[in-house]
């Protein structure tokens, strides 16, 4: 009794260690995307784990929260769209909507009383986890709480300038961007695409967007810059790796991980779904857009279609949708939620309708269910395109299928087990990586460690220093160098071609005159 005692007061005692000596860290999620919250909440979830003293300003408040994990509640701004229409934009004015969209946001959530509730604390933080996507008018912030180590975070994979804040080589020629649904064997026309496109990226975010930011912040205070704060980060987490994207040279400051909202205890079955998927003798199917997709949303022609499809098939479909269903086919349930995880991991499901997104992906490899990709914008539809090189899965276009399209397609990933068996090898590629460190506990090391030596110089590239001018310089010097000798080489040639047609013309008038 004394030995279990003592036992547990160790315990108690080492978590108390750990709460006293944890690091404070501010995390800043300024997406009202669900999808962009779970992986940067679990992440900081883990870091709360660990004993440091996590704040957190998210559109989707943590529930129940440990006693050293304090919500900074955005959910005022977090407001639900029809981003269906997005589809029939180019990746430039896309870009461009989301960049504006964002300032705006960030604005809104600037100024307003939950972040003035934060500032009053007059807390100190060691660290600042910020959504590195296009919310930098929170560099504020960091100039605020005197310039802490400085952690990027990304959902989805990376992003051309993500990339320039570290300095980390991004080759358009060779790494497509996550805008297009290009491999990483791109076409010559591709990779012309790829390149134009990266560029100007790069361009209109230093230009333009990072200019709109300097003058929210310059609202919110002075004296910030926040074009040195973008080149000052000391650690930047991507949501995404090499198996569900394409292998890339990284620096050791820039980690992949992945599946990071993928918990070993999902939530369980309703009772009512857990009761319909036990009883799908030839099957089921999971039907689900997403959190910023609504099927309700849809053009009324291809749900329609869709509905008569999924109607007409023996497998039982259980289907996501949010308002009024005219056509009630038997075989299909409809449902406002369902835990995905857990429907996932069934095991009568054996096709999983998506619209392309990355966690969706990620979950869907996990619990190793051949996929059916809808792609609307973003990066579903570079998901899409990964899908069909990978072998794991078919593509439908909303615009284009039909009820014989969807119901045959549907047939091919149940009935054709290659589907099947290339994702139970990529399943088992993800997992085996995992048996080394799992990707939640790299990134919590990656953070305590840039925290533990914040100076890194022993990570920073000296890349990232450089200009393009002092980058581009030595090519510069070289092509002049080139241009030079061909041009002395030019005219030395020119007086030798001269001198030789002389000579020429003398020996030919010679005899004439002799």
């Amino acid at each position: 009794m004394h030995v279990v005692t003592i036992v547990l007061l160790s315990i108690l005692l080492f978590r108390a260690f750990q709460h006293i000596h944890g690091y404070n860290i501010l995390g800043i999620c300024p997406s009202a995307s669900y999808s962009h919250q779970q992986p940067f909440q679990a992440l900081m979830k883990a870091l709360a784990a660990r004993g440091h003293r996590i704040t957190v300003a998210s559109t989707i408040p943590l529930k129940n929260p440990p006693s050293n994990y304090e919500n900074v509640d955005l959910s005022f701004s977090y407001r639900k769209k029809d981003c269906t229409g997005l589809r029939h934009m180019g990746a430039y004015t896309l870009l461009h909507k989301n960049m504006w969209e964002a300032n705006e946001l960030c604005r809104e959530q600037l100024f307003s009383p939950a972040i003035d509730k934060l500032i009053a604390g007059n807390k100190t933080f060691d660290a600042i986890i910020i959504e590195q996507l296009w919310f930098q008018c929170y560099y504020v912030l960091v100039k605020h709480y005197n310039f802490p180590v400085l952690i990027g975070f990304l959902s989805v994979g990376n992003l051309p300038y993500v990339m320039d804040s570290v300095g980390n080589p991004d080759d358009p020629n060779l790494n497509p961007d996550m805008a297009y649904p290009f491999t990483n064997k791109m076409t010559i026309i591709e990779r012309i695409q790829n390149i134009l496109y990266t560029t100007w990226t790069r361009l209109y975010y230093r230009y333009w967007h990072l200019s709109r930011a300097q003058r929210i912040a310059n609202e919110w205070t002075s004296g910030v810059s926040v074009y040195d704060i973008d080149k000052n980060f000391s650690l930047v987490i991507l949501g995404n790796n090499h198996v569900f994207g394409y292998p890339k040279p990284l620096l050791p400051h820039v980690i992949e991980v992945h599946s990071l909202q993928i918990s070993e205890k999902s939530e369980p079955l309703t009772e009512e779904i857990q009761e319909f998927l036990d009883n799908a003798r030839d099957g089921a199917i999971y039907f689900s857009l997403g959190s910023n997709l609504q099927t309700h949303q849809l053009p009324a022609g291809p749900l329609t279609a869709l509905c008569n499809a999924l109607g007409s098939l023996k497998q039982r479909v259980l289907l996501k949708h949010d308002g009024y269903m005219a056509i009630h086919p038997t075989n299909v349930k409809f449902v406002k939620w369902a835990p995905q995880q857990a429907v996932l991991a069934h095991p009568r499901v054996m096709a999983y309708v998506m619209q392309g997104g990355l966690q969706s992906l990620q979950e869907a490899v996990h619990y190793s269910v051949p996929v059916v990709a809808i792609p609307f914008f973003g990066d579903q539809l570079f998901n899409a395109r990964k899908i069909l090189d990978a072998g794991i899965g078919l593509t439908l276009d909303i615009d284009t299928m039909t009820e014989s399209t969807i119901v045959q397609t549907l047939r091919e990933i149940v009935e054709n087990k290659t589907y099947l068996n290339n994702i139970k090898t990529i399943s088992a590629i993800v997992q085996d990586e995992a048996e080394l460190i799992k990707p939640i506990e790299r990134a919590v090391w990656n953070v305590e460690h840039v925290l533990k030596f914040p100076n890194s110089r022993h990570l920073r590239y000296h890349g990232r220093d450089m200009s393009w001018i002092d980058y581009y310089a030595i090519y510069l010097y070289l092509s002049g160098g080139f241009t030079l000798l061909f041009y002395i080489g030019y005219i030395l040639n020119m007086k030798n071609i001269s001198v030789f047609i002389k000579s020429r013309r003398i020996n030919h008038l010679k005899p004439k005159f002799d």
